[in-house]
């Protein structure tokens, strides 16, 4: 279940992208201000800019504005509409991050993590930290899938073996960013079907499994077969593409694409 912090975090987190964007498209826009007037049902434009040389645009009603100037109308009536979108951004991060300031200090998440360490041990806690939880599921103790005698020999930063260059790619970035996971840890699934997901990735601040599965020879028939079962087998059971399953993918000719994977670390942890 999605907590409010969640959902709030999540906000946050599209606000300061829209105003990233917002900020970046008003370095571009055009300068001057804009009139619009009904003259027979029938919409005018006027454009008044004390900065130019045209004497007609420093009069408080402005310079009618022709047909041919129709993108400037545009593009000026856009920026004023962003202006305002980014005040109310502003305002909205600030009111959000005020929230979550208050929210974090009266968390029972906050009481466990700030209680004496001597006393932890002592006590049952209805609701652990985050860390604690992170703690907690990371010591997990599991038996992966096994490797060939005859497969490439290739390690992560953390020191575990994988299959392939890609998913040391893919683990290399969660790992740096802090980002909690496991490699093929086993998941069973309806009627005692045992799979391997590439990665079961801990999404805090919900406390949710997502898995990221990275598809390595989409250039293969037989393979993209198998792929095709596997996400069909992942939909049977509420795992469905985009909501708590991730894919990446690649040919011998087109490997990993890192800007797509980055979208979708982006995606899950902003």
């Amino acid at each position: 279940m999605r907590t409010i912090e969640a959902m709030l975090r999540e906000e946050l987190c599209q606000l300061k992208r829209i105003k990233e964007d917002v900020t970046r498209a008003l370095s571009k826009a055009p300068g001057g201000t804009l009139r619009i007037r009904s003259n027979n049902g029938k919409e005018e434009y006027y454009y008044r800019n004390a900065t130019n040389s045209n004497p007609s645009e420093h009069t408080p009603n402005g310079r009618y504005m022709k047909k041919s100037e129709f993108q400037l109308v545009k593009r000026i009536a856009q920026r004023d509409y962003d202006e305002a979108v980014l005040r109310f951004t502003e305002e909205r991060i600030k009111a959000i991050e005020r929230f979550l300031k208050v929210y974090d200090r009266t968390s029972l998440k906050r009481l466990y993590q700030d209680t004496n360490p001597y006393r932890k041990g002592l006590i049952s806690a209805p609701v652990v930290s985050d860390e604690e939880f992170v703690k907690q599921w990371q010591a997990a103790e599991y038996k992966g899938k096994g490797f060939e005698d005859d497969e490439n020999l290739i390690f992560t930063e953390k020191g575990e073996r994988v299959r392939s260059k890609s998913e040391k790619i893919i683990a290399d970035k969660l790992y740096a960013l802090g980002i909690p996971y496991r490699y093929e840890y086993p998941l069973i699934l309806d009627g005692n079907v045992k799979v391997y997901p590439d990665f079961t990735i801990l999404k805090m601040p919900e406390r949710e499994d997502v898995y990221l599965e990275h598809f390595g020879m989409m250039d293969h028939p037989e393979y993209v077969e198998k792929v095709l079962y596997k996400l069909n087998t992942y939909e049977r059971n509420g795992i469905y593409p985009g909501v708590n399953l991730f894919i990446t993918y690649e040919t011998g000719a087109k490997p990993l694409n890192t800007r797509s994977l980055d979208g979708v670390i982006k995606k899950l942890f902003c």
